[in-house]
């Protein structure tokens, strides 16, 4: 249960996934309750599918923050320095609504009063829970993404799919240890 606890949501699931469901359920019962609901959320979605390969780990910043505001959030955030991958920010409403996203190099270059509004892109590639992977993948190729962001059909912010685990469906194993390593 401590090395599940230390991993990340999405690939806790996976492994536990792997288990049988007894076995899976003794080692749920171990987790912290908090991560006990994250992983069975993540359980609950086809394996195949986006929220079955997304991560609950992303940053998420109110579209009512400037870029220092924003900044000075990521230095204090716990759920900052959880991040996966930090590549974008995810600015939503106060309801958890995906408003847009913009690249952290965005918001270190633009005005400190600029507000997240401005900078961000407003019609981000998106995939709900039941999108394929091979879907997902296909689009972090067309358009060169390093996360997908993970929306319900109300707009509800989810998770993300990384890069990396969008194209494990499509890049054999054989390959991927030819490939160099990005992160």
């Amino acid at each position: 249960a401590d090395v599940l606890e230390a991993m990340d949501p999405d690939d806790a699931a996976d492994l536990l996934a792997s288990l049988e469901e007894d076995e899976r359920q003794e080692y749920m019962n171990l987790l912290d309750e908090s991560d006990s609901v994250v992983v069975s959320k993540l359980l609950a979605y086809p394996e195949d599918s986006a929220g079955g390969i997304m991560t609950t780990e992303f940053t998420a910043v109110p579209e009512t923050d400037t870029a220092a505001e924003a900044l000075a959030r990521l230095r204090s955030s716990e759920q900052a320095r959880n991040d996966e991958t930090m590549y974008y920010l995810h600015v939503t409403d106060s309801e958890g609504h995906l408003r847009g996203v913009v690249s952290l190099r965005d918001v270190v270059m633009a005005d400190p009063t600029a507000r997240l509004s401005t900078i961000m892109d407003a019609s981000p590639v998106t995939v709900t829970p039941l999108t394929s992977q091979d879907e997902v993948a296909q689009l972090v190729a067309r358009y060169n993404l390093l996360a997908v962001p993970v929306v319900d059909e109300e707009g509800k912010l989810h998770g993300i799919v990384t890069v990396d685990d969008a194209i494990d469906a499509v890049i054999p194993t054989a390959w991927k240890k030819r490939l160099p390593r990005f992160y």
